[in-house]
């Protein structure tokens, strides 16, 4: 890890590149990335439990809390583009990532894209394309966004989430073949009750060379908020494991 200092973006953080930028703690610097219509905000139960050792490095997807967005519209390949923009603009070199959700998705097609820019990689309720997602959650998701679609049309004020849950709808479309290109290591998060169907964690797990799967009892997607702590207790073993490659993270 760089000995970049960081402290520029510390809390309220800043426009680094492409992306708002904001980072708290002290120590290895861990990137953190949201989920779809969200911010670097759902991760603030996490800060307690790993800011006192880690740097937590949160970024506002394209289009997403304080995050502009930007010419070329949403998609989670153009959103990894931009995060390897900022890791970039920061001096970050090769650093852990945590997505979850979206964030998940993106860090993917983050590792695909541009394999020098990430090391390794904690993806949480990821996946590969919208069928991934259990038939409740599809729909649900198939709905709202066919209902803000339609409210738009009276309403303007609703493009942008429409936008957004467009994400859910059309992306990401990630070959699974394309996974056995990845390096380095990942540890694959979802909870007991996940929106992700288990044999598409299972698909996940298995295309990548050096995944492994952890599940957190007790919870459904959203996992950095239901359950920050086992969350934190994998980060720390995947940055362990990053120091230390003979150690097993997860």
């Amino acid at each position: 890890m760089t000995g970049t200092d960081l402290r520029s973006i510390h809390h309220p953080g800043a426009l680094v590149g492409p992306l708002w930028a904001v980072a708290v703690g002290r120590g290895a610097p861990v990137v953190l990335l949201h989920g779809n219509s969200e911010s670097h905000r759902v991760f603030d139960a996490l800060v307690p439990h790993l800011a006192g050792s880690l740097t937590l490095v949160g970024l506002d997807s394209r289009g997403h809390g304080l995050s502009p967005r930007g010419e070329r519209g949403l998609t989670i390949a153009s959103m990894a583009d931009d995060v390897a923009a900022t890791l970039a603009a920061l001096g970050l070199d090769r650093p852990v990532v945590v997505g979850f959700s979206d964030g998940g998705n993106i860090a993917l097609e983050l590792a695909l894209r541009h394999p020098d820019a990430v090391g390794p990689l904690v993806v949480v309720g990821a996946n590969l394309f919208p069928e991934g997602l259990t038939p409740f959650s599809k729909l649900t998701t198939d709905v709202a966004h066919a209902a803000t679609v339609l409210g738009s049309r009276v309403a303007p004020a609703l493009g942008p989430l429409a936008e957004r849950l467009g994400l859910m709808v059309h992306d990401p479309r990630i070959d699974p073949d394309a996974l056995g290109a990845l390096t380095q290591p990942v540890l694959v998060v979802v909870g007991e009750r996940d929106a992700i169907r288990p044999e598409h964690t299972a698909l996940i797990v298995d295309s990548i060379p050096r995944a492994r799967l952890a599940v957190v009892p007790g919870v459904g997607h959203m996992v950095p908020v239901r359950a920050p702590a086992a969350l934190a207790d994998l980060v720390r073993g995947v940055v362990r494991g990053s120091r230390d490659p003979g150690e097993v993270a997860g």
